[in-house]
């Protein structure tokens, strides 16, 4: 076996592009630079790391406003919390990851909507590629990490 090094010494003026994303078996990494939307039914502000803690289960759904699909979801997580929050605590995190442009948009929409029990981050920003870490080619998109941290299903919501 060669190392990329070897199998490309006589190749000039190339670039190669490396990535990897997480999949189902991994473990769920930090999301950095998310901007906070809604936490804890308050509008709130400010970029920050989004983990994930030992026994609590996670559903991070990738969405954006002007996604027709993404709305009955994110109707259903807020419908979910407003029935079980109270039995879940802080072991049952429901994460809405907006994709769109701006986050004052994903607020306005939120607000506008009642869906302020669910955490609401905006990752389209600078330094943030959760979208692309995640596998996120269209939206809505979901992960569920369970009580270990590691993701147990990715996908279209509709097939949850």
């Amino acid at each position: 076996q060669k190392t990329i090094s070897e199998a490309l010494v006589s190749v000039s003026k190339s670039a190669i592009k490396i990535s990897a994303s997480y999949g189902v078996g991994a473990q769920m990494g930090e999301i950095t630079n998310a901007n906070r939307v809604y936490i804890g039914g308050e509008a709130s502000s400010g970029s920050c790391t989004i983990k994930h803690e030992a026994g609590q289960v996670l559903l991070l759904d990738f969405w954006a406003t002007w996604c027709p699909p993404c709305q009955a979801p994110m109707a259903h997580n807020q419908k979910m919390l407003e029935s079980r929050g109270k039995d879940w605590g802080d072991k049952v995190r429901l994460i809405g990851l907006s994709i769109d442009n701006d986050a004052g948009t994903v607020k306005n929409h939120v607000e506008s909507k009642g869906w302020k029990n669910v955490e609401h981050y905006h990752v389209r920003t600078a330094g943030c590629t959760a979208d692309k870490e995640y596998g996120v080619n269209g939206v809505p998109h979901v992960l569920l990490v369970d009580t270990k941290g590691k993701i147990v299903f990715m996908g279209h919501p509709a097939s949850r």
